[in-house]
């Protein structure tokens, strides 16, 4: 995102321009009536009870700052509508941008009901994310019960969430969505808390399989060691207890001599 120069030489003034994602909007009129508020030009934009006549320079420079902050896209629609006219710039924007016409009020519902919890997604995203389409509504005069947003929200979440979901559900005093966001932070935190310990767990319990061959009982799965097979040595040829017959060196060589000499 483009950043515009700060007059005071002190490096960019970030965060300000507005990129024409309507998602954003709420966020940016914020920051910006904060910077106005700097700059002495909040009344051109918010006026007071008395609605005194604006002053005309101040207007138009409060619409120069405007501009400063806005995208190609955003831009156009303000400099036919309302240029050298700070205040009502500002009124088209929100106008467009969070407007209470039909087809945006079933966009935002739209998005609300079909919210879902991304896999890299942190909660306080999937959070911020349902909030910001139940303000637009709400800006639209729209009532969205605290109890529909818990539910819109638990809907959305992974198979993970579901003994979560089930508490919530069952509780007999219904939650408000405040502390709702508190209780699904915390249930977070735990998890993370506890996922790293029962993996290290599990590895202490899992045990490779033993790919190679006992030399005891020449089968395959397991070691001399721990071979079930605990009969006796004995080698016929040798006489002795030291090895089976099977495994008899002088056994093989003696073998190996009578097929060379052939």
């Amino acid at each position: 995102m483009a950043t515009v120069q700060n007059p005071t030489g002190y490096g960019p003034r970030r965060g300000l321009i507005f990129d024409g994602d309507e998602n954003k909007y709420e966020l940016w009129e914020v920051k910006f009536l904060g910077y106005m508020r700097l700059q002495k030009l909040c009344n051109i934009f918010i006026p007071s009870s008395s609605e005194r006549e604006l002053d005309e320079a101040k207007n138009a420079d409060a619409f120069a700052e405007l501009v400063q902050c806005l995208d190609d896209r955003s831009l156009a629609l303000v400099i036919r509508e309302a240029k050298d006219n700070g205040r009502k710039a500002l009124t088209v924007l929100r106008e467009h941008y969070q407007g209470k016409g039909k087809p945006r009020i079933i966009s935002l519902y739209t998005e609300l009901t079909s919210l879902k919890k991304t896999e890299n997604e942190t909660i306080t995203d999937y959070i911020i994310r349902a909030e910001t389409a139940t303000t637009a509504l709400k800006a639209a005069e729209e009532v969205i019960s605290d109890g529909l947003l818990i539910s819109m929200v638990l809907k959305g979440l992974p198979n993970a969430y579901k003994t979560f979901s089930t508490v919530v559900i069952q509780r007999e005093n219904q939650m408000n969505f405040g502390d709702f966001k508190i209780t699904l932070r915390n249930h977070e935190e735990n998890e993370k808390c506890c996922r790293p310990a029962e993996n290290g767990d599990n590895v202490m319990y899992v045990k490779k399989k033993f790919e190679g061959k006992c030399f005891k009982c020449d089968k395959k799965g397991h070691k001399s060691s721990d071979c079930w097979m605990k009969a006796e040595k004995w080698c016929k040829k040798c006489k002795s207890k030291t090895h089976n017959t099977k495994d008899c060196r002088a056994r093989r060589d003696g073998v190996k001599m009578a097929a060379e000499e052939r």
